[in-house]
């Protein structure tokens, strides 16, 4: 199965996304740049290089390829890697990891278990900077935006002569600041709370979504599996400021040549970015 491609324009520069989603068969996002996953719903060749791994919840369509990708990573003899899990399910995401080495037979995996919750904050490296924040489904699921981090001049040093700057500089005073530019925001599996909080955490140029259902006898089901619809896309689309948006998490209960007819017909008119998807058909 081929992973669906997107190279999208953004602040810092084109970025990369592969994946490809279905709802309970499988969610994942790889930023090949940045050697990040966003849920390692299936295994796939593509994910093994990736060095961090972040893990929405503990439903197996968003972690089933994750004892592949650490076994993988061994067997290659690739340098320790990190997963990145809510504070809920790390420890048994531990453990889950010792048990997949110890069938294999093995040395415990390279990879270390971080517990994160909503509001923290994880340096992925210099210049990229992750957070998290909570979002409505039926088990713990969190969220990740993803910034970048720029160093620049203090602004009230803006102006100063070289000198005085350098001067202040050798006497150990600090002279830049860091300002943060929201790049990437992943709501993970969520219903429609997500959208109607304050917009902090879906600020962001590159925001990915799951759409899971799109006829109107599906919005019960939405609602009781937290889970987004259409008409929660359509009523929140005035207040969706990013470039692109990236859908994701078709329900099996949708053809998807039937669910990109709707999206072109009923939600692209209503927004102001570019519209995107990453749905597969999982083989």
């Amino acid at each position: 199965m081929s992973l669906r491609r997107l190279e999208l324009d953004t602040a810092w520069g084109p970025l990369l996304l592969a994946g490809g989603s279905r709802a309970g068969e499988g969610t994942l996002v790889l930023l090949p740049q940045l050697k990040l996953a966003l849920d390692a719903g299936r295994p796939c060749r593509a994910l093994t290089p990736m060095t961090t791994t972040v893990l929405s919840h503990g439903h197996m369509d968003h972690l089933a390829g994750l004892g592949y990708w650490a076994s993988q990573r061994q067997l290659h003899s690739l340098a320790p890697a990190r997963v990145l899990a809510p504070a809920a399910i790390a420890p048994r995401i531990r453990r889950l990891l010792a048990l997949f080495a110890e069938l294999e037979g093995g040395q415990p995996y390279p990879v270390e278990v971080l517990a994160v919750a909503a509001g923290d904050r994880h340096r992925l490296r210099r210049d990229m900077e992750l957070d998290f924040f909570a979002t409505e489904h039926w088990v713990p699921t969190l969220g990740t935006r993803l910034s970048w981090v720029k160093t620049h001049l203090r602004s009230d040093l803006a102006g100063e002569p070289e000198e005085e700057i350098l001067r202040r500089r050798n006497a150990g005073e600090p002279v830049t600041e860091e300002a943060r530019v929201p790049i990437l925001a992943y709501g993970a599996d969520s219903g429609p709370g997500l959208l109607e909080r304050p917009p902090e955490a879906l600020r962001a140029e590159v925001l990915l979504l799951e759409c899971s259902f799109f006829r109107a006898s599906d919005r019960a089901r939405a609602a009781r599996y937290g889970h987004l619809h259409l008409e929660d896309l359509l009523a929140a689309a005035p207040r969706l400021s990013c470039r692109h948006l990236v859908l994701l998490h078709p329900s099996r209960r949708h053809r998807l040549r039937e669910v990109e007819e709707i999206l072109v017909e009923r939600l692209a008119p209503h927004l102001s970015c570019r519209l995107h998807h990453l749905f597969v058909d999982w083989e």
